[in-house]
């Protein structure tokens, strides 16, 4: 009797954990895109996961338990392609010219910092100094200095109507890889001096190698806004009940938590904190952010 008993509890228990299964099985799924890009990515070492897109993807997902969860890392090629399919969304990407027609986006949650060049800090007497201001359109008229630039990356007007001028010009070295940055060796090896990057690319690699920052970052003229981010998933039905349950959860208690992370790698700057508060939190309009998608 008591082997039947064990039998048939077997059975039962059995049966629950198949039916559970089978209600995780009947999840849709939601394929969220990523990209190699650190601090925003980082996908190995001992910061694995701690990005400040990382975190940002992390937390719309706990707070979507009814869904599947798959991550892909994508590049600059694949992204174009995957970002059309019916059930892909991105927690944290700004709005690419022409998309609106296949995707639907969240209010602002947050803001890119402002691009500008990379270079070593051994040749800052080609640039200029520490927190200088420099002048895009300066730099491609001295045919001494190389410039990184990738095709596929979108900057500001202003900058590709100026790397048009010099197409075909020995002093920009043009590339199209599936990457979304410049390695840093290039400056090193001295096969770059120059390319359009963030200042946090430089001092990740420092902080996770334990080393002093050899590389310089400046501003440019032509670079002067910040850009605005968005979560953002397919213009369909299912993407458009995805956001309607993403915009719930984009509280501004949750975007000031984004922002303690944007600012653990990007270090505290007042301006920044300031055009986000505005811009992010109170949702103002703000001369310093450009918005690609309008």
């Amino acid at each position: 009797m008591q082997t039947l008993r064990f039998f048939i509890l077997g059975i039962i228990l059995g049966a629950i954990f198949l039916r559970g299964d089978a209600i995780a099985q009947e999840k849709e799924t939601i394929v969220w895109l990523t990209w190699k890009q650190v601090p925003n990515f980082i996908f190995s070492g001992k910061y694995k996961g701690q990005g400040t897109a990382d975190l940002f993807t992390k937390t719309l997902q706990l707070n979507l338990p009814q869904y599947n969860h798959v991550n892909v890392i994508s590049n600059t090629r694949r992204y174009q392609s995957l970002i059309l399919e019916e059930n892909v969304c991105v927690a944290w990407a700004w709005i690419v010219p022409g998309s609106k027609v296949f995707r639907i986006y969240s209010r602002p949650v947050s803001l890119a910092h402002r691009a500008g060049i990379q270079t070593l800090k051994s040749k800052q007497h080609l640039f200029g100094k520490p927190g200088e201001v420099l002048s895009l359109k300066k730099l491609l008229a001295n045919p001494d200095i190389k410039l990184g630039y990738l095709e596929e990356m979108t900057y500001s007007k202003k900058v590709h109507k100026l790397i048009e001028q010099y197409r075909g010009k020995d002093n920009i070295y043009f590339s199209s890889p599936s990457a979304v940055e410049f390695n840093l060796d290039m400056l090193s090896k001295n096969r770059l001096d120059y390319f359009f990057g963030f200042p946090s690319q430089a001092s990740y690699e420092a902080e996770l190698k334990g080393i002093a920052n050899q590389y310089q970052f400046y501003n440019l003229e032509e670079m002067d806004k910040y850009t605005s981010m968005h979560s953002h998933c397919s213009n369909t039905p299912f993407g458009k009940k995805v956001m309607n349950e993403v915009d719930k959860i984009l509280t501004d208690e949750v975007l000031m938590e984004h922002l303690a992370v944007i600012e653990r790698w990007n270090g505290q700057n007042t301006h920044y904190r300031d055009v986000f508060m505005e811009y992010v939190i109170n949702r103002e309009a703000n001369a310093l952010v450009v918005n690609p998608g309008q």
